[in-house]
């Protein structure tokens, strides 16, 4: 007598299913619900080419899958001729599609910036690029009367970058803080802190381009460009 696929919840408990979300034991459906908590029982590719006859898949009857164009036999449970890629190939063929398609547009998207600036300051329009240089400052702590300093201060960035044509227009600050605690045997409590001391700061450097420097700036405005352009 043929099997008749049921829905009516599969009772085996099984830990995995099919791609049509039914049990391989017992042939009947596993319930949405608990089929989503579930991984396959196997690999698209594991699963061989269906060999039964026209007369015997008439008979049983074959089913669709959760995965386009994958139908399976109901007596012997293999695929019907025609070849699917592994589920997870086919999903890492598309990521990497995916990625190569993300990277194309946003070289796409970089270059119409870099012709957009070049475009408006070559009619006139001043434009600026903006970046920023840490620079260490030396703060020190007294600690029972030792003075401790954190590092020696160094702008030299800010120096090179003055003479590249940046001129800096803003430092913001670095600042540390501590938050103290009381202990009492395996309790503890706040016990307020410190903080605002300057560590360091960064300075915040601005470089204008013009008429006069546009195309000299070139590979300086792409980037700046690629910095923050998405897809």
């Amino acid at each position: 007598m043929p099997l008749t696929i049921t829905d009516n919840p599969c009772s085996c408990g099984t830990p995995w299913r099919d791609y049509d979300n039914r049990c391989l034991r017992c042939k009947k459906s596993i319930e949405n619900s608990r089929a989503e908590q579930l991984p396959y029982s196997r690999k698209v590719s594991e699963i061989g080419d269906c060999k039964c006859t026209e007369k015997s898949k008439n008979s049983w009857g074959t089913r669709d899958t959760t995965v386009e164009n994958l139908f399976l036999c109901n007596f012997c449970d293999l695929k019907l001729p025609g070849r699917i890629e592994d589920l997870e190939e086919t999903k890492a063929q598309e990521e990497l599609i995916r990625q190569v398609n993300s990277r194309k547009k946003r070289l796409e998207n970089i270059e119409a910036e870099v012709v957009r600036i070049i475009r408006e300051a070559k009619s006139g329009k001043r434009l600026y690029l903006y970046r920023s240089h840490y620079v260490s400052i030396d703060s020190y702590n007294n600690f029972g009367g030792e003075i401790a300093t954190f590092a020696p201060f160094d702008d030299i960035e800010v120096r090179i970058a003055g003479t590249n044509g940046w001129r800096a227009i803003e430092a913001l600050p670095r600042t540390s803080g501590d938050t103290l605690q009381n202990y009492e045997g395996f309790g503890k409590a706040w016990a307020g802190g410190i903080g605002g001391s300057v560590v360091g700061a960064y300075v915040l450097m601005e470089y204008e381009i013009n008429q006069e420097n546009v195309e000299a700036s070139e590979d300086l405005i792409r980037f700046t460009v690629s910095s923050y352009t998405q897809e």
